[in-house]
């Protein structure tokens, strides 16, 4: 049975992904070779803080919290 009070998890559009892995890459220093675990943890915090921090944050208060985990 369908629980009215549980919230679906948003899964992030590719372009989401590709944004917020991008401001990941620019706060760790543009280090090459990285790609995917820049978009793999884009992912992740997007999928958790979408509709919260994702809309609310700045881009460099989003980046910095994936880069410090």
């Amino acid at each position: 049975m369908h629980d009215p009070h549980s919230h679906p998890e948003h899964e992030p559009t590719e372009a989401e992904i590709q944004k917020a892995a991008y401001y990941i890459w620019l706060a760790g220093g543009c280090l090459p070779g990285r790609d995917l675990e820049n978009w793999l943890a884009a992912k992740e915090y997007l999928k958790h803080h979408h509709g919260r921090a994702a809309r609310h944050t700045g881009k460099a208060e989003a980046a910095h919290h994936l880069n410090t985990r």
